[in-house]
């Protein structure tokens, strides 16, 4: 049995451990890439748990400002309502509201009536006079 020549199986080794290393060299490259994808894919989750809930809170926050909004309207209509009703129930008011209304007047007061804007006199007409009673 003949032994092969040393430089073939110098060049063997030399051909196996470019190889090894090629193989190495792919396998770290797979490495490099498998943790690019788990840090891209760990960010995307993280965003998804942090930015979900500020979305939400955003939403929240501008429904409690129309809320408000919608409360302070309410609340002013309210305050009105409640002081009409009060004028309402007061006699002065009542009998100014139902002298006014019937174009009538107390001893001593003057009425002056004045058109609406929608029957506005002639420049040539002349102006109303205060009726006296």
């Amino acid at each position: 049995m003949t032994l092969p020549p040393i430089h073939s199986a110098r060049r063997s080794l030399d051909e196996r451990e470019e190889q090894r290393q090629s193989r190495q060299h792919g396998i770290s490259g797979l490495i490099v890439v498998a943790g690019v994808i788990l840090l891209v894919l760990v960010a995307f989750l993280t965003s998804l748990l942090v930015l979900n809930p500020l979305l939400e809170l955003y939403h929240l926050e501008q429904e409690r400002d129309q809320a408000q909004d919608q409360f302070r309207r309410a609340k002013a209509a309210e305050n009105q309502a409640y002081n009409e009703f009060h004028w309402m129930m007061d006699p002065e008011y009542f009998e100014q509201v139902a002298r006014d209304r019937a174009n009538q007047a107390k001893p001593g007061e003057t009425v002056i009536h004045r058109p609406a804007p929608d029957q506005q006199p002639h420049p040539a007409a002349t102006p109303p006079q205060p009726v006296k009673k």
